[in-house]
């Protein structure tokens, strides 16, 4: 039995989505008829997903866990450097980017194997981080720091919800803090000095700091009200470097100050919390994948605008469904349309 079709959640999936062609169409009418395409594209998988009974991802898991790995492994025999990073592949027409369809498949591999199974058990969760460490691994040595980080993220928020203990979390805790120490002394150079560069970006204004500082001066620019459509000197005249994608939020900001980047904050932290209502009558299985595609959106979120704001380090993670972009945004349809099918099913 089937519920009806939840508007006003669509209706925030729809406003992210004009906010974001407006703000990239007042950059490039380029930029803007792709960004279109993409949403087309990811509205149809989204409404196909969103019918579909959801039940068939679970049979269909492994495959698609298999197939992402294996892109991903395919990524470094074909892909093209871009910027120090092999992130895509390109397919002429289209490029791929592997690490978000990795994303989706880890939640559902990782649902599946709690679906029975409980977190209170070390060993379930030991294997559980067996999973997530091969898609971990092939992104972080692209390098993708962030979007390494939210495996860790589905991971916690998954195992969380699937009983993990509070003595598990002590030791997770002190285990990570080990990870993230001897975590430094493998990264890049250049990825090191991301981090003292967050820390102080005056030590090299026109080198690694130059992306936090004209975030920064975008964001205070647009004051409470904003600059005006199309009239961001930052992102139009491309003194914000990714103005269209990592800094997105700093090109909103600036064009419609505080109160339109106030204005999505709220939609999006009220599109997320309404997700996680949805799992008030789930059964297990349902609340596993909610839970999963919530906390991939939150840490999403959370990275993409903390460096935005210069409160957190540089990195490549988009805002879902606001920064340009192909791959992310139709992974983040596939996903809100599995939300769909799960809210719709009364059984």
């Amino acid at each position: 039995m089937r519920k009806t079709w939840d508007w006003l959640l669509f209706s925030q999936i729809i406003a992210s989505g004009l906010i974001s062609l407006l703000i990239l169409y007042s950059m490039s009418k380029g930029l803007a008829t792709n960004q279109l395409i993409y949403w087309i594209i990811g509205l149809c998988i989204f409404y196909i997903v969103a019918h579909l009974d959801y039940h068939i991802w679970q049979s269909l898991s492994k495959i698609f866990y298999i197939v992402s790995i294996l892109l991903l492994l395919i990524l470094f025999f074909t892909g093209d450097p871009i910027r120090g990073s092999v992130r895509w592949i390109d397919l002429g027409f289209f490029k791929i980017q592997p690490s978000e369809l990795a994303k989706a498949s880890t939640i559902l591999a990782l649902a599946s194997f709690f679906r029975e199974r409980s977190a209170k058990e070390i060993n379930n969760v030991l294997l559980s981080l067996l999973l997530i460490l091969p898609p971990f691994i092939l992104v972080f040595i692209q390098p993708d720091i962030g979007s390494s980080l939210t495996f860790l993220a589905i991971w916690l928020g998954i195992v969380l919800v699937s009983g993990f203990k509070l003595k598990h979390i002590i030791l997770l805790i002190l285990a990570s803090a080990i990870f993230i120490a001897s975590f430094y002394e493998v990264l890049a150079p250049y990825q090191k000095q991301r981090i003292s560069t967050f820390i102080s970006p005056q030590r090299d204004p026109l080198g690694t700091g130059y992306n936090i500082i004209q975030s920064k001066i975008a964001i205070g620019s647009g004051n409470l009200l904003g600059k005006g459509f199309g009239k961001g000197s930052q992102s139009q005249l491309q003194f914000l470097p990714e103005a269209e994608s990592d800094f997105m939020f700093a090109s909103i900001s600036e064009q419609l100050g505080l109160i339109g980047a106030g204005f999505l904050v709220i939609i999006f932290t009220w599109l997320i919390s309404r997700i996680i209502t949805i799992t008030r009558d789930k059964k297990r299985y349902e609340q596993l994948l909610i839970i999963g595609i919530a906390t991939l959106l939150i840490a999403q979120f959370t990275i993409n605008v903390g460096m935005n704001l210069a409160l957190l380090p540089v990195t490549g993670i988009p805002f879902p469904l606001i920064s340009y972009g192909g791959s992310s945004l139709i992974t983040t349809l596939f996903l809100l349309g599995l939300v769909f099918a799960i809210n719709r099913d009364r059984s």
